[in-house]
């Protein structure tokens, strides 16, 4: 990741780990990672989805 990486883009490829159980978990460590502008961000539906989609996709990938 670099400081040029989009909130939504650095935010799906946290989902994709496995390591977080929700879209607010997600918040949280991107406020930690330094991005101020989430409210602007990641704001809509589209972009919740996307998180949620990557969120369920992780979680399906780790079940045997």
């Amino acid at each position: 990741m670099t400081r040029e990486t989009p909130a939504l883009t650095r935010a799906i490829e946290m989902a994709a780990t496995g390591d977080f159980i929700s879209v607010n978990h997600i918040r949280q460590a991107l406020r930690r990672e330094g991005f101020t502008t989430l409210a602007q961000d990641l704001s809509g539906p589209v972009a919740n989805r996307a998180i949620i989609d990557a969120l369920q996709a992780a979680v399906t990938k780790r079940r045997p």
